[in-house]
């Protein structure tokens, strides 16, 4: 026989009492789990990194929820003691109405869908909104809870530590990163940019100078004994280098650091030796060790007394005569370049990667800069033509000072070339010794006030002294003054000054009004104009090219006289025969 066992329900509820506790029960039970599962899965330092993020509402959530979350053991355990009260009461409840498997399956399918699965779902996903409106209760139910949770999360905080938050390694950081930025947390060029600066600064501590270095087969230095004249201050502009280290006997005997800003003060004609000129600056570069971390470099270089150094190495190969050899050179660029993982091209660089010869190519290598014009000719010699360089860079001034609209006589810049190149240069000594300035001789004489002239003069090279008035009064101008340009626009000029030579040699150039009219004529016929230019420049070559031949043979041969009468005789010449012409004289 079977015997049942009979259910007391002389202290049951009622059944509308207990289908609303169940009710109220459900509905803990799915906060208690889902607030377990939002609550646990945010990270302390997630929650820091909302709490200063651009976002203000869930900074806002963030800041409520911290400080619950920062006791994470003890929040736990309140959450999960709440969460196995109300399923084990609403169990109980479930019984008294349903008994048997009915009570089970009904008890087991309320929390698993009601109480576990939707509840989850719904925090994992609003963990922050939901945590902050529910923070005021969680801290009731813990401090409710005190007695029984704080005890256990003092021996869980004993026995597994303080819950720190999630701390990522370098590679896993960088991964991060990445995968942000491909998720589309920003667009792709300042995702691709952050990309870069993140990885760079997290590297960074790890690289040394021998990484970012210039190796020292490819620095640009200069010997001490070589001299400041106008072809090494070219080199050195055209090289664009801000500083330059300056050896001794070799490039391991480092002496001093040009700086190129210095070279203001720089008189080419002085000639001055580079040894003697850094003398005056001191200037300094520090050294570092092929090991040293670019950390150490970037800390050095903050200090402010020099942006290079000197990366050396001990050769102990000579136990007895060991030698510090230099490896290259590190600047305060290339240590920006590694930060940034990339290259940084500025105004003057020539070279994009210097260590793999990548040039800029942009346009710069085929600038051509009319630097020529400031070339001493003291001590080469004086040329009767002007160079295609010094042509260029005379015609842009003369264009903005001279032959401009205001001023009545607009050329257009190809008229004022061949203006330029057509005018005499005149290459002039002084013979008044020293001395005698009041009383130049004529001989020295340019311009004499009260006696008409033609032509305007534009110094080159060297000064003029100028009496100018009845009383005489004195006044020099140098390179780049033009004097009488009013000789090209009066029908008669007659100047009411004197100039005469005031240095040792002057270099001018002398526009006659002639050479100014035939440019006026030329400019009215752009046809004509492109004609006499292009009849110009061969010319130009001709003699230029024959000027150098009969150079090389007064060198090698010391017949001067014969090699230019030659040239003289053929200047007028066809091109086609000159050469062989000059060879059959010679």
């Amino acid at each position: 026989m079977v015997s049942y066992l009979k259910v007391d329900r002389s202290f049951a509820l009622p059944t509308w009492c207990s289908v609303t506790s169940i009710v109220i029960l459900v509905l803990l039970s799915g906060l208690f789990s889902g607030l377990t599962l939002g609550l646990m899965g945010l990270d302390l330092i997630g929650l820091q990194t909302v709490e200063k993020g651009g976002n203000q509402n869930a900074a806002k959530c963030a800041a409520k929820i911290a400080p619950v979350r920062r006791r994470g053991n003890q929040l736990l355990c309140t959450l999960l003691l709440g969460n196995v009260a109300v399923n084990s009461a609403m169990s109980i409840l479930t019984a008294e109405i349903a008994n048997g498997p009915v009570g089970f399956f009904v008890s087991t399918a309320l929390i698993v869908l009601f109480g576990e699965i939707f509840p989850q779902a719904i925090c994992s996903r609003y963990a922050l909104q939901i945590g902050a409106h529910t923070v005021t209760l969680v801290k009731f139910l813990m401090a409710l809870l005190y007695i029984f949770t704080k005890p256990i999360s003092l021996l869980l905080d004993a026995m597994l530590g303080k819950d720190l938050g999630l701390i990522y390694t370098t590679s896993e950081l960088i991964e991060m990163v990445k995968l942000q930025i491909h998720l589309g947390a920003t667009d792709e060029e300042t995702g691709q940019m952050a990309k870069q600066v993140v990885e760079g600064a997290l590297c960074f501590r790890n690289k040394r100078v021998a990484e970012a270095m210039t190796p020292v087969e490819d620095v640009y230095m200069l010997q001490v004994d070589t001299r400041l004249d106008y072809c090494t201050i070219r080199d050195i502009f055209d090289h664009g280098f801000s500083r330059v280290p300056v050896y001794g006997t070799d490039k391991n005997d480092y002496r001093g650091v040009l700086y190129s800003k210095d070279l203001m003060l720089v008189d080419p004609e002085d000639e001055m030796k580079i040894g003697d000129f850094i003398q005056i600056f001191e200037r300094r570069a520090t050294t570092f060790r092929l090991d040293t971390t670019l950390a150490t470099a970037l800390n050095a270089f903050k200090k402010g007394k020099t942006h290079i150094a000197l990366v050396r190495e001990l050769n102990t190969k000579d136990e007895l005569n060991p030698k510090c050899e230099l490896r290259g050179v590190l600047t305060l660029e290339d240590v920006i370049e590694e930060f940034l993982q990339e290259e940084i091209v500025d105004e003057t660089d020539v070279y994009v990667d210097i260590d793999h010869h990548v040039k800029v190519n942009d346009g710069r290598e085929e600038r051509r800069l009319n630097l020529g014009v400031f070339n001493p000719v003291w001590h080469g010699p004086c040329e009767e033509r002007l160079h295609f360089e010094e042509v260029g860079a005379i015609a842009a001034h003369l264009a903005r000072v001279l032959f401009t609209r205001e001023a009545g006589m607009s050329l257009s810049s190809k008229a004022v070339q061949w203006l330029v190149a057509a005018s005499t240069v005149q290459n002039l000594t002084r013979i008044t010794p020293g001395g005698l300035n009041d009383v130049p001789l004529e001989c020295d004489r340019v311009y004499l006030a009260g006696e008409a002239c033609n032509k305007c003069t534009l110094i080159l090279q060297g000064r003029m002294t100028l009496k100018v008035g009845r009383e005489c009064f004195h006044a020099e101008v140098g390179a780049f003054a033009l004097i009488g340009r009013d000789a090209l626009r009066a029908d008669t000029f007659i100047p009411d000054f004197s100039a005469y030579l005031g240095t040792s040699k002057v270099r001018c150039l002398v526009i006659s009004k002639d050479v100014f009219t035939q440019a006026q004529a030329l400019d009215a016929n752009p046809d004509a104009l492109e004609k006499a230019s292009i009849a110009q420049a061969n010319h130009g070559k001709r003699t230029a090219r024959l000027r150098k031949f009969t150079r090389k043979l007064a060198g090698s041969n010391g017949r001067l006289h014969r090699a230019l009468s030659a040239g003289a005789r053929l200047m007028s010449s066809p091109q086609s025969h000159q050469e062989e012409r000059v060879c059959q004289a010679v």
